[in-house]
């Protein structure tokens, strides 16, 4: 994380953009009617332009909400106040609960070349992807987030379908 966090607020923005539109042009992400996205915390990589271009395709748009050990998603506007919630991150009010998720946008620390991430040790879209509430996953992460040697995976790790990064997507 540290690595990420050293990136320049105009480095994060210019690679975010590119790795938005690297997934705006997947297949998965032109066929998908629902996709729950993230609202990001820190240096994460961006949503924005993501979540712009779903709501112009009439797509639905879904942002995660903590719920004791569960995240569900919840549909998002735009125009939706978001609250603070568990961790500091923003969430949306629990109004519009979406089932299923066609295309699930995944953040993360850590990412390695085989679909294994490290996230932020809770679990939650571990035990989200396992409840197959989601279709495909696909991580978010600029290059320098991927690490040459296999991230240690447990029993209750779920691997990724796919990650995206300035440089293009990797499939799984």
């Amino acid at each position: 994380m540290a690595r990420r966090d050293a990136l320049a607020p105009l480095d994060i923005e210019q690679q975010s953009v590119l790795v938005q539109e690297s997934v705006a042009q997947s297949k998965e992400f032109e066929q998908a009617q629902v996709i729950g996205a993230y609202y990001p915390k820190g240096s994460e990589v961006r949503t924005a332009l993501l979540i712009g271009i779903a709501k112009d395709q009439g797509k639905k748009v879904a942002l995660p909400r903590t719920e004791g050990s569960d995240m569900r998603f919840y549909e998002y506007e735009p125009a939706d106040k978001l609250v603070q919630g568990n961790f500091g991150i923003m969430e949306p009010a629990p109004k519009r609960l979406v089932q299923h998720i066609d295309l699930v946008l995944v953040p993360g620390v850590a990412f390695d070349r085989k679909g294994c991430r490290i996230g932020y040790g809770k679990g939650y879209y571990d035990r989200f992807i396992s409840e197959g509430r989601s279709s495909f996953s696909m991580g978010l992460a600029y290059s320098i987030q991927i690490v040459n040697e296999g991230l240690p995976s447990g029993r209750l790790d779920r691997k990724l379908d796919a990650l995206a990064t300035e440089n293009g997507i990797m499939y799984f």
